[in-house]
């Protein structure tokens, strides 16, 4: 199967983790990455599986397998401070969620992995703003979304 198709199996991958066919995705996932093991979308997203499987240290280690090759993969930041969040390493997790919201500011589950990190680490003052800043990025979202549903 030729490179070209990696980005097929991606879609079809991600197809999957909507439907909870974990394995089926890994899978997909695995292909991907063995075509292109220098694209950090895949590791990325396969790290999305592995958070849904509950297989954080799994996550990590693709996170940091996509950071290596674009340490500036804000999903991928995005993702391991949620693997680290749900470890119990909320520094860590803090950091990683601060780095994915300086690179993306519009990512509202960022800033909530932030926000439930600020918390635990006993500034709730600060997860507020975070917290309000991940609703404020929903809504916008929410309202997107509502306009191209009704505009078509």
């Amino acid at each position: 199967m030729p490179v070209s198709e990696v980005p097929r199996l991606l879609k079809r991958a991600e197809h999957y983790v909507r439907q909870t066919k974990y394995r089926e995705a890994l899978a997909l996932y695995d292909q991907a990455i063995r075509l292109e093991p220098g694209n950090a979308e895949g590791w990325s997203q396969r790290a999305a599986a592995k958070i849904e499987m509950e297989r954080f240290a799994e996550a990590i280690a693709d996170c940091n397998q996509a950071l290596a090759l674009n340490p500036n993969h804000a999903d991928a930041w995005s993702r391991k401070g949620l693997a680290l969040y749900h470890l119990g390493q909320y520094v860590p997790a803090l950091a990683a969620a601060t780095r994915a919201v300086t690179l993306n500011g519009n990512d509202a589950s960022a800033w909530y992995i932030k926000g439930i990190c600020l918390e635990e680490t006993g500034k709730s003052e600060e997860a507020e703003i975070a917290y309000a800043k991940s609703l404020e990025l929903e809504i916008l979202l929410d309202i997107r979304e509502e306009k191209n549903r009704v505009g078509k």
